[in-house]
């Protein structure tokens, strides 16, 4: 089903599946004529839907993958879609992490591990797939407008992980670190990132503009020019007083690879 656009793959995987139109639109409690006019490109369902058609029709993501594809421009899901565009946009980027490497900067492995766990319900290529997705984020920041980017992180992401994926993780880090656009930040063991409760992203913009983003269980929520950035400037601050400085962090990541 490679090239097909939305409406093409429903209609294709419905005949395949054997449902009647009118069968089908009862499962999922719609009339005929609505998923009729779906399946023409009539009119555009709702994700809601498509995720309920994608399971009756055991498609395995490829029905959401497409209608993500279509309705955004993006493969990615909606969840990782506005951090990613705005640190496409972004000529510096400064990550707070309270329990895991920041997103942008985990190798494929760890990211496998991380969405794991966080996306319990997703099938094991699905996860491959965001995992590698993940992995490769940094290397397009590198081919669009090379950010500096500065992360403070626990050492705890790094040291309560399965060795290989530690060591796998330490050396991705100490080869983007080693490039000279990313200062890495470790906070010792027995520091507390105090204030800092979920994964945050801080960006400034080619037009010196501020933005950022924070983690939540269900995706990002963007911060704008209504943040209060003077509160979000003492939390960071504290955030680098508790960190070791970048040459010892670099030394620390070296001996865990």
């Amino acid at each position: 089903m490679a090239g097909l656009r939305f409406a093409d793959c429903l209609k294709e995987l419905r005949d395949v599946a054997g449902w009647t139109l009118r069968d089908l639109a009862d499962e999922l409690r719609v009339t005929a004529s609505t998923l009729s006019r779906w399946e023409r490109e009539q009119t555009t369902p709702r994700r809601d839907d498509v995720e309920k058609l994608d399971g009756i029709l055991g498609a395995h993501g490829r029905l959401l993958r497409l209608w993500t594809s279509q309705t955004s421009g993006s493969s990615l899901p909606p969840w990782m879609q506005d951090a990613a565009k705005l640190m496409a946009e972004a000529v510096a980027i400064e990550c707070f992490s309270p329990v895991l490497v920041p997103g942008m900067l985990q190798c494929s492995e760890y990211a496998e591990m991380v969405f794991r766990y966080g996306q319990p319900l997703e099938r094991p290529d699905e996860i491959r797939r965001l995992a590698k997705v993940r992995g490769g984020r940094y290397e397009q920041l590198q081919q669009g407008r090379d950010p500096l980017v500065s992360a403070v992180v626990p050492m705890t992401a790094l040291t309560r992980v399965s060795e290989p994926i530690r060591k796998a993780q330490a050396d991705h880090l100490c080869k983007v670190v080693d490039r000279g656009r990313v200062t890495m930040c470790l906070v010792p063991e027995d520091a507390l990132l105090i204030g800092i409760t979920s994964p945050l992203v801080l960006v400034r913009l080619a037009d010196g503009g501020r933005a950022g983003t924070t983690d939540h269980v269900s995706g990002n929520f963007l911060l704008d020019e209504s943040t209060d950035w003077a509160r979000l400037d003492e939390i960071t601050r504290y955030a680098y007083a508790v960190a070791l400085p970048p040459h010892q962090s670099r030394d620390m990541l070296g001996e865990l690879r």
